[in-house]
């Protein structure tokens, strides 16, 4: 994640004052290109009749309701209150500046669902990888908290912040790679178990090595697991693509080590697979 953070402006922060680097870049915010993800449901405060029918709508809940509609009842609702913050800029205290679109989201929910965030948010950069840790700015700004996000795009962070706060997004084939990078790169982990388990179903000789490299590097035990398997039954076929697979050789050796292990080794892959499979949530 390429995260550079503004904090709030003040004299008295011992933050502004001690902290000098990485970079620092002071500058003040005013989103000329002001874009949401779509809201779920309509943004606003809800009121108590509201509520009620919105409970209705959702499941009786009363003494007939079975325990496991009752819960997930509750959990709809849930996600359906967390979506009227979406689109609501009056009570938002964080920016997410994705290129130059702005999205105005909330910390506490960035930091509860995104480790990469709330490392971020807590100045806690000793927790980010070296790497990105060193691309981290600082600017400033009178009120809120900005994040600055270059590696993804404004439409797949838009799908991003939404699953943040509802647990859903438009996933499909066309955008699935690309929020797997997202949930890797931001240690969503809720995002990576939902990108994976969708791609691990349409892996194919095209884009076998793309999942592998994206496996490696994020860790996703679950895509690893289901590309080494795709490759041992098809290596001929993903080799056969020459230059991808020569380019993909040259730059990345050790998982190319692996791959040529556990084709010499099926019998072994396939006895361990069980414990993997256990053990593979993303």
């Amino acid at each position: 994640m390429s995260s550079p953070i503004e904090r709030p402006s003040n004299d008295n922060d011992e933050y502004s004052r001690r902290r000098e680097s990485p970079s620092q870049k002071r500058q003040s915010v005013n989103p000329s290109n002001f874009v949401l993800g779509r809201s779920q449901t309509p943004p606003g405060r809800v009121n108590n009749s509201q509520q009620g029918q919105r409970l209705t709508n959702g499941g009786v809940l009363d003494n007939q309701t079975s325990d496991a509609d009752h819960n997930r009842i509750l959990l709809k609702n849930l996600a359906a209150d967390l979506s009227n913050l979406l689109n609501r800029t009056d009570i938002s205290d964080c920016f997410l500046n994705v290129k130059g679109t702005f999205m105005a989201v909330h910390k506490c929910i960035l930091a509860a669902r995104s480790n990469a965030f709330a490392a971020v948010i807590s100045a806690n950069f000793n927790r980010l990888p070296m790497d990105e840790r060193n691309r981290i700015q600082t600017m400033s700004d009178t009120e809120k908290l900005t994040i600055v996000i270059d590696k993804t795009d404004p439409e797949i962070m838009k799908e991003v912040v939404i699953f943040m706060y509802t647990g859903q997004c438009a996933l499909d084939e066309g955008n699935a790679y690309a929020l797997l990078d997202a949930a890797g790169r931001y240690d969503i982990k809720s995002l990576k178990l939902h990108t994976g388990r969708f791609l691990a179903n349409r892996i194919d000789t095209n884009n076998v090595l793309m999942l592998l490299k994206a496996a490696y590097r994020y860790d996703n035990k679950l895509i690893k697991q289901r590309c080494i398997e795709y490759f041992i039954n098809h290596a001929k076929e993903v080799m056969a693509i020459h230059e991808t697979w020569k380019r993909f050789a040259e730059e990345q050796q050790p998982i190319v080590a692996e791959l040529l292990h556990w084709l010499v080794n099926k019998d072994l892959f396939y006895s361990e697979k069980p414990q993997w499979e256990a053990a593979s949530r993303w």
